[in-house]
């Protein structure tokens, strides 16, 4: 069955990445996704929200510039999932977001994690024990 998401499948992982060929991380995938599916040009990369720029930033233990959003309160907190809505995780040892991932519906989710190409994943107790907020950009379809 050829799904939506899948051309978003096995892309090469690079920190700070903004290319599908060369490689991308996990909320630069998410913007790629937004613009492409929803024509919705988000304005912030990953390096936006990081104070920390170094390969071991996701150990860090600074401020949560990603849980906060956007100065322009571009994002809306949600409870419940819609296909688009970005789930903030804390994987790891560290307790800052250091990881999101695109609620794709049926309990998918689409999310590139470190030094692995992105793919389509259960949105299983695993990822949901990690989650920390779910979000909707304000701009996307309804």
């Amino acid at each position: 069955m050829n799904l939506w998401y899948n051309k978003y499948v096995d892309i090469p992982y690079k920190l700070f990445g903004t290319d599908p060929t060369t490689g991308m991380d996990c909320f630069n995938l998410l913007c790629l996704v937004w613009e492409e599916e929803c024509g919705v040009v988000i304005p912030y990369r990953s390096s936006d929200f990081l104070r920390i720029v170094d390969d071991r930033w996701f150990e860090k233990t600074h401020d949560q510039l990603f849980l906060k959003g956007t100065s322009n309160d571009d994002w809306i907190e949600k409870q419940d999932l819609d296909v688009y809505d970005m789930i903030c995780m804390c994987l790891g040892s560290t307790n800052v977001v250091n990881h999101c991932a695109m609620y794709l519906g049926d309990n998918k989710i689409l999310q590139m994690i470190e030094n692995r190409p992105s793919g389509v994943y259960t949105f299983n107790r695993y990822f949901q024990q990690y989650t920390v907020k779910k979000v909707r950009w304000k701009n996307l379809p309804n």
